[in-house]
């Protein structure tokens, strides 16, 4: 349906969307499940600070999983053995399965203890071994600070009448340290008004000062802020050719 490139380029776009959500280091999937009805489908401007999607997170977790089964086994078994034999005990009694006895079937298929794997990737908010296991099929996964060099106010924006909309003050960025918050309007950079958000910052570098007006609601808001270097939260993945060609040589 696509090409291995495109899979890749799609791919990485999820790493990147969750490496710049800084609450999957304070919310661990099993809870992000738990607590969609009340907390991700009724999300606001703090959210990003403290929920992690269990969409795209959980699309991480699955191909870790896949990827360890298949290294671990030699190419023996994937997650697809897994959900073929859910699949069938489905067809069988029509039942569905607990949380601990699905965890239990995927251990049995694959003939591998799964168990810790699963406390970390569903349990903790530990990295996902994601380059190591990407590495075992032949690709390599590197970060960066994307296209922009221009330093970071540490907020996702919106078009707004009067000038730039904060949608989030992402935790321990600029923005917050300097005390704004989701909500607040910028309309002005050392006395200037901000037409182009990116384009003003990027006269500047990481570590100056600058002066920043904003709105409040109806209240003004003067503050000085410490701009800091873009971090590395743009992921890219690419194919190590050689390697690639050594493991689907061993396919079958």
């Amino acid at each position: 349906m696509i090409s291995a490139e495109q899979y890749l380029k799609r791919l990485s776009d999820t790493l990147t969307a969750v490496e710049r959500t800084p609450g999957q280091y304070v919310q661990n999937l099993e809870d992000a499940s738990f607590d969609a009805w009340i907390k991700y489908y009724r999300q606001d401007e703090n959210s990003p600070n403290s929920l992690v999607s269990y969409y795209t997170k959980g699309a991480l977790v699955a191909l870790c999983l896949d990827l360890l089964i298949r290294r671990d086994t030699r190419g023996a078994r994937s997650l697809d053995d897994v959900m073929r034999a859910l699949w069938q005990r489905w067809l069988a009694d029509g039942q569905g399965v607990a949380e601990a006895e699905w965890e239990a079937i995927a251990s049995q298929i694959s003939g591998l203890d799964l168990s810790d794997f699963f406390d970390r990737a569903l349990r903790s908010v530990e990295p996902l071994p994601l380059a190591e296991l990407l590495a075992s099929v032949g690709v390599t996964l590197s970060h960066s600070s994307g296209d922009s060099q221009a330093p970071t106010l540490g907020v996702k924006t919106e078009r707004d009448p009067l000038g730039w909309k904060i949608k989030c003050a992402y935790q321990d960025g600029p923005a917050q340290q300097a005390g704004l918050s989701g909500g607040d309007v910028l309309i002005a950079l050392d006395g200037l008004r901000i037409h182009d958000l990116d384009a003003m910052l990027a006269r500047y570098q990481a570590g100056e000062q600058l002066s920043v007006h904003a709105f409040r609601r109806e209240r003004l808001l003067h503050v000085s802020v410490t701009l800091q270097a873009r971090p590395h939260d743009h992921c890219a993945l690419a194919f190590e050719p050689e390697r690639v060609k050594g493991w689907l040589s061993t396919q079958g």
